[in-house]
C-alpha cells in the first residue's frame, strides 16, 4: 500500500512488525481494513464496517486521539480510543474541561498476547497534552471477550487491571450506577502530573452522589492493593 510510517512508532512481534500511529485521522483510518479478529468490543459479531466508521467519526474530533496498530499491508490489528466522555454520562460534566476517557481498547483475537495493547497505551499517554488531564477507564463485563480468552470473569478483570496499572492508572470507588451493575466492573483513572487541584476536586465530586460513600472520598488505591498483590508505590498525580 505504500503507507508512510515516518512518524509512527512500531513493535516487532513474532507475527511481524506492527506500526502504531497516534492521532490517526479519518482519511488514514478509511484507507485501512479491520483484521477479521476485530469487532468484539461493542458486541460479539459486531459488523466491522460499523466499528471502522465509528473510529473515523471519532477521529474527526479535534479533542480525540485514536491510536491505531496496523500491519504493513494496511490491516488494523488494534486500537485505543481516547476522547471526552459523552455529555449524557456523569463524567461528561467535565467533558472539554480536562477529563478524557480511554473508552475503547481492542486487539484482534488473532494478535493478542504480543504486547500490542501495552504499546498503544504507551504511545497514547506519551503525548504531553495529556499531562494536564485526567484519563478515566471503566471496565464493563459486557464488553469482555470471555469466550475467546478462555478466562473466567475474575481472571479477565485481573488481566485488564494489571494492564491499566502499567499505564499509571489508580483504582477509584464510585457509586456510578453502571459500574455497580456487576461486582466485576471497575473504575480507574490516571491523574496527569500537571492536573490542577481544582480539576481533581471536581473529579472527586463526580465519584459519589450518595453520602454513604463519603468515607472513600480522596482514597484511591493502587491496583496492586486491590488485587491483593501489595502496594506498587504509585500515587495520584505521580507518574511512575
Amino acid at each position: 500500500m505504500g503507507l508512510d510510517h515516518r512518524d509512527d512508532d512500531y513493535l516487532d512481534t513474532p507475527r511481524g512488525r506492527v506500526w502504531v500511529r497516534t492521532r490517526a485521522d479519518p482519511t488514514f483510518i478509511a484507507s485501512l481494513r479491520l483484521e477479521e479478529g476485530m469487532g468484539i468490543f461493542a458486541a460479539p459479531h459486531y459488523p466491522s464496517s460499523r466499528e471502522k466508521k465509528a473510529l473515523e467519526r471519532i477521529a474527526a474530533r479535534e479533542d480525540s486521539n485514536i491510536i491505531i496498530a496496523y500491519t504493513d499491508d494496511g490491516t488494523i490489528v488494534g486500537f485505543v480510543v481516547i476522547a471526552p466522555p459523552s455529555p449524557a454520562e456523569r463524567w461528561g460534566q467535565l467533558s472539554g474541561q480536562g477529563l478524557v476517557e480511554a473508552m475503547a481498547i481492542e486487539v484482534s483475537r488473532n494478535w493478542r498476547s504480543l504486547g500490542i495493547a501495552d504499546k498503544m497505551m504507551e504511545c497514547g499517554l506519551r503525548d504531553p497534552s495529556i499531562d494536564d488531564k485526567i484519563v478515566i477507564c471503566t471496565g464493563y463485563t459486557w464488553h469482555w471477550d470471555l469466550d475467546s480468552s478462555g478466562l473466567s470473569k475474575d481472571d479477565y478483570r485481573r488481566m485488564l487491571l494489571r494492564y491499566l496499572q502499567k499505564a499509571g492508572f489508580m483504582y477509584y470507588e464510585t457509586d456510578e450506577p453502571n459500574v455497580g451493575l456487576d461486582a466485576a466492573n471497575f473504575f480507574t483513572a490516571r491523574i496527569g502530573p500537571r492536573v490542577s487541584g481544582e480539576l481533581y476536586r471536581r473529579f472527586e465530586d463526580l465519584l459519589f452522589r450518595d453520602a454513604g460513600w463519603a468515607e472513600f472520598r480522596g482514597q484511591p488505591r493502587t491496583i496492586s492493593e486491590v488485587l491483593g498483590e501489595g502496594a506498587s508505590g504509585l500515587q495520584p498525580g505521580k507518574e511512575n
